[in-house]
């Protein structure tokens, strides 16, 4: 509070400390003066709360990009079929399937140091061949086929949603005998059907003379998709 030395009324000089004028009686002390610091503290407070929110906001919004950016990049990256089929070998020039019914021959393979091996010129010959990996009390059904590229592809030959294991090809397409689900016979992407998400599993499988060699540890670890 500001002292006032003389009454702002009457002019009266003040010797004392109270709070009237003894001449006039009128208050001697100027009202305190409004500091404006609740209406500071209170658009403080305005302000923290903004910029909690700008904040927030800034969050989600750089969470909801990063989101964006990964599904974008995920969905644009090769399938696994084509990164192995990409890697496959190539035996022959081209290859011609006829538009009718081509159904796969069976064929024997045997594994030896730790290698599941079958004849190259069998699968040159039949184009496409089927055959089944005994071990540890299981069977394991692989097919091996030649792409209209002349590359070697040998898969799990498993339709897992309807479990069938059978296939046959006509023209460029791969089809399930049991739900008729179509694929790219080249690449396995899926044209038509039920289980077009589930092709026969691709594994990779190398050519060494006249062999065709695929690594056994990838068999024994292959897992169901479904």
């Amino acid at each position: 509070m500001t002292k006032v030395n003389f009454c702002p009324n009457c002019g009266n000089q003040i010797l004392d400390e109270g709070n009237f004028c003894p001449e006039c009686g009128s208050k001697l002390y100027e009202q305190p003066r409004k500091t404006g610091k609740s209406a500071t503290n209170k658009k403080e407070r305005v302000l923290k709360n903004a910029s909690t929110k700008s904040k927030k906001i800034y969050w989600w919004t750089a969470g909801a990009i990063v989101i964006i950016f990964l599904v974008i990049y995920y969905s644009s990256q090769p399938a696994k079929e084509y990164k192995v089929i990409k890697e496959q070998p190539k035996v022959v020039d081209f290859v011609t399937y006829p538009s009718l019914r081509y159904d796969a021959s069976y064929s024997v393979a045997f594994a030896k140091d730790g290698k599941i091996i079958l004849p190259l010129d069998v699968v040159k010959e039949k184009k496409m061949v089927k055959f089944e990996y005994f071990t540890r009390n299981i069977s394991i059904p692989i097919l091996a086929y030649l792409s209209e590229e002349g590359k070697i592809i040998t898969a799990i030959s498993i339709c897992e949603p309807c479990d069938s294991k059978d296939f046959h090809i006509r023209s460029s397409n791969l089809i399930c005998n049991s739900c008729g689900t179509t694929w790219n016979l080249n690449n396995l992407e899926a044209i038509s059907g039920a289980c077009g998400e589930f092709p026969p599993d691709p594994i990779p499988s190398t050519v060494i003379g006249n062999e065709i060699q695929i690594d056994e540890k990838l068999v024994l670890g292959w897992t169901r998709r479904i």
